[in-house]
């Protein structure tokens, strides 16, 4: 009785290629470390500008928004670019 699971060196045939050998897509790397820039600015923005102001400040509120829609460009790059 034959494994399907079992790995042999016969079976290569049907083996994915190694991630390193995909050629990874243009501007991903630039896309991020904007997207990383912009989300450590805007993170400062907000703490000195709600801790200067008198409670919750609109420029604060503004950096924080930014800051969450980087947060969360970063995790659909992320996940966008593993491959299936």
């Amino acid at each position: 009785m034959n494994d399907p699971y079992r790995i042999s060196r016969d079976d290569t045939s049907r083996a994915a290629p190694p991630r390193s050998s995909r050629p990874p897509r243009p501007g991903g790397a630039v896309l991020r470390a904007v997207l990383w820039v912009v989300l450590m600015v805007s993170a400062v923005v907000n703490v000195i500008a709600n801790n200067l102001g008198d409670g919750i400040s609109p420029l604060g509120m503004g950096a924080g928004v930014v800051s969450v829609a980087c947060i969360a460009a970063l995790i659909i790059h992320h996940f966008r670019g593993r491959g299936a």
